[in-house]
């Protein structure tokens, strides 16, 4: 596990179903946030840290939660804000006091353009478009590497 800012941590794991045939890479990221006395792991795979419980950024992130036995929440705990993804399932998570963003499917990797997920949905890039008006400064895919928002700007073609 990896500290990123003291009170946040990533880490990577195997996902419980991940076959070769899948379009993924079979280790998709975790992150664990300490919001006051609580931790709440974020899309958790295995090892993951002790916790209280556990926010899902869409619902097939469900991973290693089952083996964890921790509450799935569906209202983010204060200092915590959930907010509309690029998928109508998605949820970002906002977490102001890391100026951070965590992002489920709608971003594999912070420097990969959204375009490349195919959706009927007319809304799904003006939802991660909407994201810019969060002062954040650190972008947190579950898929693919920590980025920031230069390059998460630079994915939407924007400046």
């Amino acid at each position: 596990m990896e500290e990123i800012r003291p009170g946040l941590w990533t880490w990577t794991g195997e996902h419980p179903e991940y076959t070769r045939e899948m379009a993924w890479e079979p280790d998709p990221r975790s992150y664990a946030v300490d919001i006051e006395s609580v931790r709440v792991l974020i899309d958790p795979v295995l090892p993951a840290p002790r916790a209280d419980a556990i926010l899902l950024t869409v619902p097939w992130h469900r991973r290693d939660s089952d083996e964890l036995e921790l509450p799935v929440l569906e209202i983010p705990p204060a200092g915590i804000e959930a907010v509309a993804g690029y998928f109508a399932e998605e949820t970002a998570f906002w977490l102001p006091a890391h100026k951070a963003i965590v992002l489920g499917d709608g971003i594999p990797d912070g420097h990969t353009a959204p375009i490349q997920w195919e959706t009927d949905d007319p809304e799904a890039t003006t939802r991660l478009r909407a994201l810019l008006e969060l002062p954040f400064d650190l972008v947190l895919p579950t898929h693919g590497e920590v980025t920031d928002r230069v390059s998460f700007e630079a994915s939407l073609d924007v400046g």
